[in-house]
């Protein structure tokens, strides 16, 4: 009867998860990671955060492990309306190292904490715990960049400074497009800007960055997460 119980109580009190990762295998391998701690319980591993939103719709988990890598790069709109959406339900975002960009849309969501890989499974697994009990994680990597304030969670002014900071939405999107390999012309064509317009653009963001070639400004927005891979 106390063993009996004592699985009851154990099933109670389990931690009910949604994992979202770019790739399947990502998610079984977290998966497994999972089901070595006997409070966890993935109710849904997928790569699509549509699916995610449905299953946090329908059945309440008590917590969604996303991998950062699926924070819309074009806009930050798509991940602000799933937090929008999930409602109460907290998100752990779980990115390779550390990027700025993605960490910055983090903080704007009280909900929201952020790992990354390098910290062992076992404090991912706390925060975890911590985060369904209403704390706002943050993983090892990062929390000697942030310091809280009485509006919430901020970089140090040292770390704030992110290079991209400076440009322009317009030049942002110049850069990005750039970045993946298109020409002026190009970029003009799908911003329906003339062609100096967009050459204007690349002059100043370029200047404003201090970058000299366009390899340069690829590896830049790819370390800013501004784009991917």
């Amino acid at each position: 009867m106390i063993s009996k119980i004592g699985a009851e109580e154990s099933r109670s009190t389990s931690i009910r998860l949604v994992v979202v990762t770019r790739y399947r295998l990502d998610g079984d391998a977290l998966v497994a990671l999972f089901h070595t701690y006997p409070n966890f319980r993935v109710l849904c591993a997928t790569t699509s955060p549509k699916v995610a939103l449905a299953v946090g719709r329908h059945r309440r988990p008590d917590g969604v492990l996303l991998d950062a890598n699926l924070i819309d790069q074009q806009s930050d709109q798509s991940f602000t309306s799933l937090v929008t959406q999930l409602g109460e339900i907290p998100i752990l975002l779980l990115d390779e190292h550390v990027n700025d960009r993605r960490l910055a849309t983090a903080l704007k969501a009280p909900s929201v904490g952020y790992f990354t890989r390098s910290a062992p499974f076992s404090e991912l697994a706390a925060g975890i715990r911590r985060m369904v009990c209403g704390e706002r994680v943050f993983g090892p990597a990062v929390t000697s960049r942030l310091h809280k304030t009485p509006h919430g969670w901020q970089f140090w002014p040292a770390e704030n400074a992110s290079r991209l900071a400076t440009l322009t939405p317009r030049e942002i999107e110049v850069l990005r497009l750039i970045a993946t390999g298109h020409s002026v012309k190009h970029c003009a064509d799908l911003l329906q800007l003339a062609p100096s317009t967009v050459d204007n653009h690349k002059a100043r963001l370029m200047k404003k960055l201090g970058v000299h070639k366009a390899l340069d400004l690829a590896r830049l927005a790819l370390r800013e997460g501004l784009v991917s891979i």
